[in-house]
């Protein structure tokens, strides 16, 4: 569903210095919808809204084009739009909140995949609604990370747990990572690899980030059920699950993700990993991890938080237990507001 209301002409270039400009609201409340994406097809550019909810494009010819506007928690808006060589004009565009029907949880188990692929808005409306959310929130952060460059930084800590919850032993240390740096793309049997970088030396299981689950191939790779309302840490959430196919011969990951039920921001994901006989993890009998997330801008989520249990199937091994938490972020330019 589309809804956009016009208080301006869309008629907007000047011969010399031709642009178009406008600004996004909120139908509810008329408040500006700052960090907004809007984006000018064909090949025009990429960008947010300001604090006031304000975008420009600058020389911009006539024609025809899409304009593009996203925002979490509302209904998306794609329009035609025809700008000629007149004075410029600017756009009012308003958008209205996403009301989706959702169910209470519903207890499935480890649901067979059969049919994997991005939900289908014909066959499940409510649950492509709430996948889009999700896509939109990797959308945000990725378009923070191209315009505003950041680090961040996080502590480690692993330790070895007894049988009766004592730790052993633990060692900490830090690392640093630049969010725009290459990083692998979710490819199936590639879940448990040799770490690289600041995990050199040990075997890396891939979580559900935010890179993973945005991915094209993750998505023909898993299937995807709206669970419904659910509470985390006496949150009110929206559960989406995913399962990997029944087809993959290899260990991969399955899980949950859970947005806000009001804004639909991530705010936790939560990994198991699957077969891990089928990795070089062979003496492994699990490995599940809660992630939280929480805002580096406003509605743009990154880690905060992660642990991760790894249990053995050798009575004589202990559970490995490891921890990241988020030190700081470091941008390169001031972030949006």
């Amino acid at each position: 569903m589309r809804w956009l209301l016009w208080l301006a002409c869309a008629s907007v270039a000047s011969a010399q210095q031709p642009s178009l400009r406008g600004a996004v609201i909120s139908a509810e409340t008329r408040e500006p919808l700052g960090l907004t994406i809007v984006t000018l097809y064909p090949g025009l550019g990429t960008q947010f809204t300001d604090a006031a909810g304000a975008f420009s494009f600058a020389n911009v010819g006539a024609g025809t084009y899409l304009l593009s506007v996203r925002q979490i928690g509302y209904v998306p808006l794609d329009t035609q739009i025809v700008l000629h060589s007149d004075p410029p004009t600017s756009l009012l565009l308003v958008l209205r909140r996403l009301a989706v029907e959702l169910p209470a949880i519903t207890v499935v188990g480890h649901a067979r995949c059969t049919k994997p692929g991005p939900p289908d808005r014909e066959v499940t409306p409510a649950l492509a609604a709430v996948f889009d959310e999700l896509m939109e929130n990797a959308r945000r952060l990725k378009l923070l990370a191209d315009s505003h460059p950041f680090h961040y930084r996080l502590e480690r800590a692993q330790r070895e747990v007894s049988r009766n919850g004592d730790s052993l032993r633990a060692r900490i240390d830090t690392m640093e990572f630049d969010q725009n740096e290459t990083r692998r793309p979710y490819r199936p049997g590639l879940i448990v690899t040799a770490g690289t970088g600041p995990f050199s030396g040990y075997t890396v299981v891939t979580l559900a980030s935010l890179h993973e689950l945005a991915d094209s191939i993750f998505h023909q790779s898993h299937c995807f059920r709206l669970a419904g309302r659910d509470t985390i840490e006496g949150q009110s959430l929206v559960r989406i699950d995913f399962e990997p196919t029944d087809q993959l011969g290899s260990s991969d990951i399955a899980g949950s993700a859970y947005l806000d039920s009001v804004t639909y921001a991530l705010k936790f994901t939560e990994t198991r990993l699957t077969h891990p006989e089928r990795s070089e993890l062979r003496d492994v009998r699990s490995v599940v991890a809660r992630t939280r997330f929480r805002d580096i801008a406003p509605g743009i989520p990154l880690q905060d938080d992660v642990r991760a249990v790894w249990q053995y199937r050798s009575s004589a091994r202990l559970t490995r237990v490891e921890t990241q938490r988020l030190l700081g972020v470091r941008f390169r330019r001031p972030p949006p507001q």
